[in-house]
């Protein structure tokens, strides 16, 4: 028999012990949030779309958890700021809402990276307390690195010395909101610096103008001076990279594409819904239709084509690095949905829209009917009222889908009520860390498995109360509305008239909450 030394069965230890303490490092659970950019829930398959197929999504869903009572904000800065700052959207002075388009005066004008930087903090307006909290930030805290990839927080301006307070070690896409409706940036901001994306020209991203007279579409299409790379392909592709680079590590990505937000722009030979016989059909034969509308609404129909196949890739990323037990998937959106082929799409903002039709008429709006879900009432597909920048369930109620296979359930929908901000209880519930005080966030992690939870008793989203039980009451032109939308999601009925009960317990919580100050931090 052979004798070892100590000093090689010292290392032999070590070595046989490196897999542990690997495990150990990594046991939180990477979290990986995909935030689809208006994307309401009717748009997707597992909700009940049946032209435009996602199947990559869709598997989320069957693998994990789909959620009917989600609810955000009618458009993306104050979805964005509830998100990262753990608290509902309707306090007072709560957040900085900067101007958009700053980018784009900084190419314009030639600023330097210094320049630019010093403008966009003093357009900042408020400035967050030093004891302020925010998601990155707070993930950092439990071991996480933390990388953003997309339209940078909430803007619509931000800049880097923002972005590093906010608890991003990397992250690569537009600080300037307003920029991001083009899809093809002369440069994207990479931790402070330029990005160059190769025959990119225009400053404001090359946005097309979204105008469906004739011939606009061979104006579109035709014209690709300075287009050339696809902003959301880069993105999709730092995002693998990040994915590669910190893989023994617990990793918060944040995937905010811009995808599937108009104005319609799809790289050529990406038109993968060109002479769709459904959306031709259906425009054809409605009031109102006509070839330049069915022909955008191809190409947004292939946005969204897009932005599943690049949660296809984020998926079989982590399959190829063997990340598939310790990684939960989230799949969101900021607001709901918003029809990107019409240049009529604000008549369908109210209260007297539906799904595809306004109410009274004949006129096809949209083919896809993307502001409707399935959302409870033994699975029913319901057309729900307005779109996005309105607080009618249309434009606030989004798709959440979370999926951790062999650790969640598998095909579960969850009526319960959640709200845009408690994703960070729940992220800070997962990561094992406790939650700072003075947030409205309320971790839903029980939901996830299957545990006894307490039902909210209300949520805030855009100057709107919602009830667990099912009331919803919001305030417009000195009128108040409330609906029992657990028997009228709908919001066919305003219900302030004849039940006075209701009417003054909410109202007795909107008042409390609809432009209060933050609670203590």
């Amino acid at each position: 028999m052979k004798f070892v030394s100590r000093a090689l069965l010292a290392a032999v230890s070590v070595l046989a012990l490196c897999p542990v303490l690997a495990a150990a490092a990594t046991s939180k659970p990477n979290i990986i949030f995909i935030y689809a950019d208006d994307m309401g829930m009717g748009l997707l398959g597992c909700y009940g779309q049946e032209i435009v197929k996602t199947p990559n999504i869709d598997r989320l869903a069957n693998q994990g958890i789909m959620f009917t009572r989600c609810y955000s904000s009618q458009y993306c800065c104050p979805a964005r700021a509830a998100l990262l700052m753990g608290v509902h959207d309707s306090h007072s002075r709560s957040y900085t809402q900067t101007a958009g388009a700053l980018v784009i005066t900084a190419e314009q004008k030639g600023w330097s990276n210094e320049e630019f930087e010093e403008k966009a903090a003093k357009a900042s307006g408020i400035k967050p307390s030093e004891k302020e909290i925010f998601l990155p930030e707070l993930l950092k805290k439990a071991g996480y690195v933390t990388g953003q990839f997309g339209k940078l927080d909430w803007g619509f301006t931000t800049w880097h010395g923002e972005l590093k307070r906010h608890g991003w070690d990397h992250y690569v896409g537009y600080m300037d909101h307003q920029r991001a409706h083009g899809y093809y940036p002369s440069f994207l901001w990479k931790d402070g610096e330029r990005l160059p994306l190769e025959g990119n020209t225009h400053a404001d991203g090359g946005k097309t103008p979204e105008n469906y007279s004739p011939g606009a579409t061979e104006r579109r299409r035709g014209n690709r001076d300075g287009k050339v790379t696809y902003a959301p392909d880069v993105m999709l592709e730092e995002t693998l990279k990040f994915m590669e680079e910190n893989r023994n590590k617990p990793m918060f990505i944040f995937f905010s594409t811009n995808l599937p937000h108009g104005p319609v722009d799809i790289p050529p030979g990406e038109n993968t819904y060109a002479n769709n016989p459904a959306i031709q059909k259906a425009y054809a034969n409605a009031g109102g239709g006509n070839k330049e509308c069915a022909q955008a609404a191809e190409e947004y129909a292939s946005m969204v084509d897009k932005l599943d196949k690049q949660v296809g890739a984020i998926v079989a990323q982590v399959h190829k690095l063997g990340l598939d037990k310790r990684t939960i998937i989230v799949f969101a959106s900021d607001n709901g949905h918003e029809i990107y082929y019409r240049t009529d799409k604000g008549r369908g903002r109210g209260l007297n829209y539906h799904g595809g039709v306004l109410d009274g008429t004949k006129e096809l709006l949209d083919v896809f009917r993307g502001n409707r879900g399935r959302i409870g009432l033994k699975n029913a597909m319901v057309n729900m009222a307005g779109l996005k920048w309105t607080n009618h369930e249309g434009g606030i109620r989004v798709p959440l889908i979370v999926s951790w296979p062999g650790t969640l359930p598998r095909g579960k929908v969850c009526h319960g009520m959640v709200a845009n901000y408690d994703h960070m209880a729940t992220f800070a519930d997962l990561a094992g860390i406790r939650m700072p005080e003075g947030k409205d966030s309320v971790s839903y992690k029980n939901m996830l498995f299957g545990k006894p939870t307490k039902p909210r008793d209300y949520i805030v989203v855009d100057h709107t109360v919602i009830t667990g039980d099912g009331w919803k009451l919001t305030h417009k032109q000195d009128k108040w509305l409330l609906f029992q939308i657990s028997k009228d999601p709908e919001e066919r009925n305003n219900l302030a008239e004849t039940r006075k009960d209701q009417l003054e317990k909410l109202q007795a919580i909107y008042k409390k909450e609809v432009g209060s100050p933050r609670k203590d931090k």
